[in-house]
C-alpha cells in the first residue's frame, strides 16, 4: 500500500515538474515577445495594416498645334461610407438630411441614398460605395453636407481619387497619340507620343498613408507626412485637329471603297518638318477600320515606282543622265537573267525621253537608263543613295521606326538582278514617313528636315536639318519639273488629280506584294507636295492590298485621297490677296464640295450631333468653341460672328 502511494507521488511530482517547466517556458516567451521583440512585432503588425501607398500624379495634357486637346487627364472621385466609425447618435441625427442633399446634387431618388447609408450602418460596412465618378466641384459640396462634414472618422466619409485619360478625337490618330502603362518598377511600355514623351508627361509619384480595413480595402489616413504627387508637364504637338480630321476621313473612305487591308496617310509642313496629320487604319475581320498599327513609322515595304525619283536624282547628280536622254522601251519588256521588267502599258512607249519615261512611269525606260549608266559601277549608285541619307533612320521621337534597306554591292545577297530591280523600287525597303521625308526635301529646295511631332512649348518648333542638301540646286529643279509633269502634263500617271486652282507635284506608285506566288497583291501609293510653285505641305498616301477587281494602280487608289486632302487643306490655308481675288469663286466651290457641312453660317445642322464629330469642322471654320453642360450631344448653340466663337450647350 505504501509502495503504491509513493509511486503515485512520484508521478504527481513528475507531471507537476513538467507543467512548471512549460509554464516558465510560456512565461519567458510572453516576456520575450512583449518586451524584447515587442517593437519588431508591433512594427510588423503596423506594416500589414498601415502602409504608404504610391499615388499616381495627374498626367500632362497633350495639345494640338492650335491648343486643342488631343489627350487630357481628368480627375474624378469615388465616394464611400464607413458605417463603423460613425456613432449611432450622429447617424440618427444627420443621415436623413445627408440622403436628401445627395439626391438633389447627384440627381437620384432620396430612397436610393437613404437605403445605401442605412444598409452600410446596419451591416457595419467599412468601405461601402455611395457614388462613383464625382467631379471636384461636387466633391467640395459633398464635404459640406450633414454628417460628411464631420470628417473621415466621425462622419464616415471616404474619398478615393482617380486619374483617367480622355481623348477628345476618340479613335482618330489613336496610334500617333498613343498610350503608356507602367510594367515594372520604373519601367514603362507604350506607343505613340504618350510613350515617346512619357518622361515629360508622367510627373512624380506621391505617397498616401493608408489603413487596411475589412475585405482587403485600404482607407486613406490623412497625415502631415503625406507627399502630394507632382503633376506632369503638358506636351504641345504639331498635329492640326482640322487636318487630322480631313486626313483620317479621306483615307477611311477610300479604304472602304476598295476593301483594302490597311493604309496610311501623312501630311508634313514642308519648311519645318512638322507632322500636321497622320492616319493609320487597318481592317478587321468584320470589314471595319481602326488605328491598328503605326504603319507610317513602323512598316517598311518595297515602294515600287515612287522610288524612281531617288534613282533619277542619283543619275542626274552623277551626270549619268539628263531629262532629254532618249531610251527605247523595247515593246515594254526587258529581260535580266530570265527575269522580266514590264511596263503597265502593253507594247511599251516606243522611244521616249527620260522626262517622258518618268511622266508615264515606264519601268523599262527608267530601268534601262539607270542600269546602263551604273552596270559597270553599281557601287557608285548605292553610294549616291547612301549619301542622300536614304539608308539612315530618321530618328523620330515615336517608338518603332523601321530600318531602311538600300541594297549595296558589298551585301551578301547582292546579285545581277539587284541593280535593275532597285531602280524601280524592288529589293528596297522604306517606311512611308521615310519616303515622304525625301520628297519633302525636294519640295524644300534640297534641304532634308527631320519629321517633328512635338514642340518644346506652344511656340513654333525649331526645325532639325538632317541633310542641308540632298543634291545640287540644278538637280533639285529638274526633279521638281519631273514631279509637276506627272500631274499637270497630258498622259502623266497623276493627270487624273490635276487641279485648275493650284498645282500638285508628285509621283504615283504601284508595287507588287507576294509576287512570287499566284496570288499577287498590290500596294498603291502617291507622294508629293502642294502648291507646286510654293510648296507648303507634302503628303503621302499608301494603301495596301486593295481589291484587285476594283482597281490597284496608284493613280486610281491612292492619288484621289491625296487630291481630297490637298483640296481641303488648300481651301483652309491663307492665300495672298492676289490669289484670293482671282480664285475666290473656285475656292468657295472647293470648300462647299469637300470640306464643310455648314454653309452661309447655317449652324442648325449641328443640333443633336455628337460634339466630338462636329468639333473639328467648327474649328476648321476658324471658330473657337465654348461648352456648357454635362453630356456629349449638342442641345443648342449661340454664334458670335464678330469674335468667331460659338457656345454650345450639351446634354
Amino acid at each position: 500500500m505504501e509502495t503504491n502511494q509513493k509511486q503515485f507521488l512520484y508521478r504527481l511530482y513528475f507531471v507537476a515538474s513538467i507543467l512548471i517547466v512549460l509554464g516558465l517556458g510560456i512565461g519567458y516567451k510572453v516576456f520575450h515577445i512583449q518586451y524584447i521583440d515587442g517593437n519588431n512585432y508591433r512594427l510588423l503588425a503596423k506594416n500589414k495594416t498601415i502602409q504608404n501607398i504610391t499615388v499616381s500624379p495627374e498626367r500632362g495634357n497633350i495639345f494640338s498645334d492650335d491648343g486643342s486637346l488631343l489627350a487630357a487627364s481628368t480627375i474624378s472621385y469615388d465616394i464611400f461610407f464607413d458605417g463603423v466609425t460613425v456613432s449611432n447618435s450622429n447617424f440618427a441625427k444627420f443621415s436623413t438630411s445627408l440622403a436628401k442633399d445627395l439626391s438633389v446634387l447627384l440627381e437620384k431618388d432620396y430612397d436610393f441614398f437613404h437605403d445605401k447609408l442605412s444598409y452600410a450602418k446596419k451591416n457595419s460596412k467599412r468601405y461601402y460605395l455611395i457614388q462613383r465618378n464625382v467631379s471636384v466641384e461636387d466633391l467640395n459640396k459633398i464635404k459640406q453636407m450633414p454628417l460628411f462634414k464631420l470628417g473621415g472618422v466621425r462622419g464616415g466619409l471616404i474619398v478615393e481619387k482617380k486619374n483617367s485619360r480622355d481623348y477628345p478625337l476618340n479613335k482618330i490618330a489613336e496610334r500617333t497619340i498613343g498610350r503608356e502603362r507602367k510594367v515594372k518598377g520604373d519601367k514603362f511600355s507604350g506607343v505613340g507620343l504618350e510613350h515617346a514623351f512619357g518622361s515629360i508627361l508622367r510627373g512624380k509619384d506621391g505617397m498616401q498613408l493608408m489603413q487596411k480595413i475589412s475585405n482587403g480595402k485600404w482607407k486613406p489616413i490623412y497625415s502631415n507626412n503625406q507627399i502630394e504627387p507632382v503633376p506632369g508637364s503638358d506636351l504641345y504637338t504639331t498635329i492640326n485637329v482640322g487636318f487630322q480630321d480631313i486626313t483620317h476621313h479621306s483615307l477611311l473612305e477610300q479604304l472602304e471603297i476598295f476593301e483594302a487591308d490597311h493604309g496610311t496617310a501623312i501630311v508634313m509642313e514642308t519648311s519645318t518638318g512638322e507632322i500636321k496629320a497622320i492616319s493609320n487604319l487597318g481592317r478587321t475581320n468584320e470589314g471595319k477600320y481602326y488605328e491598328r498599327l503605326n504603319y507610317a513609322v513602323g512598316e517598311h515595304y518595297e515602294p515600287g515606282s515612287t522610288f524612281k525619283l531617288m534613282s533619277v536624282i542619283a543619275a542626274l547628280e552623277d551626270g549619268k543622265a539628263d531629262l532629254e536622254k532618249m531610251v527605247d522601251t523595247e515593246n515594254g519588256i526587258l529581260s535580266f537573267y530570265g527575269a522580266k521588267v514590264r511596263d503597265s502599258r502593253k507594247g511599251g512607249y516606243g522611244i521616249i525621253s527620260l522626262n517622258d519615261a518618268f511622266k508615264y512611269s515606264s519601268n523599262t525606260g527608267i530601268v534601262k537608263i539607270i542600269n546602263n549608266a551604273y552596270k559597270d559601277d553599281p557601287e557608285k549608285f548605292s553610294n549616291r543613295l547612301y549619301n542622300m541619307g536614304l539608308n539612315d533612320k530618321l530618328g523620330v521621337s515615336i517608338k518603332g521606326e523601321s530600318k531602311p534597306k538600300i541594297p549595296h554591292p558589298k551585301d551578301k545577297d547582292w546579285s545581277g538582278l539587284s541593280l535593275p530591280w532597285m531602280v524601280y523600287g524592288y529589293g528596297v525597303l522604306l517606311s512611308p514617313l521615310q519616303i515622304l521625308t525625301f520628297y519633302n526635301a525636294v519640295a524644300n529646295d534640297g534641304e532634308m528636315v527631320k519629321p517633328i511631332f512635338a514642340k518644346k512649348n506652344n511656340l513654333k518648333s525649331n526645325k532639325i536639318i538632317l541633310n542641308p542638301s540632298i543634291a545640287s540646286k540644278s538637280t533639285i529643279n529638274k526633279a521638281k519639273f519631273l514631279l509637276e509633269n506627272v500631274v499637270n502634263d497630258d498622259g502623266g500617271t497623276g493627270y487624273n488629280i490635276r487641279s485648275n486652282i493650284y498645282k500638285i507635284a508628285g509621283k504615283t506608285g504601284t508595287g507588287q506584294v507576294d509576287y512570287t506566288t499566284d496570288d499577287v497583291q498590290y500596294i498603291s501609293s502617291f507622294v508629293g507636295y502642294f502648291p507646286a510653285d510654293k510648296p507648303k505641305y507634302s503628303c503621302i498616301v499608301v494603301i495596301h492590298k486593295p481589291n484587285k477587281k476594283m482597281g490597284y494602280y496608284g493613280n486610281i487608289v491612292a492619288a484621289p485621297v491625296f487630291k481630297k486632302i490637298a483640296d481641303k487643306i488648300y481651301s483652309l490655308t491663307p492665300k495672298d490677296k492676289k490669289t484670293s481675288r482671282i480664285k475666290q469663286k473656285d475656292l468657295n466651290k472647293i470648300i462647299e464640295e469637300n470640306s464643310l457641312v455648314i454653309v452661309d453660317n447655317n449652324f442648325s445642322v449641328i443640333k443633336g450631333k455628337n460634339l466630338k464629330n462636329v468639333l473639328p469642322k467648327l474649328e476648321n471654320l476658324g471658330y473657337k468653341v465654348r461648352m456648357s453642360g454635362r453630356g456629349n450631344v449638342i442641345k443648342n448653340y449661340k454664334v458670335n460672328s464678330t469674335k468667331k466663337s460659338i457656345e454650345v450647350e450639351l446634354i
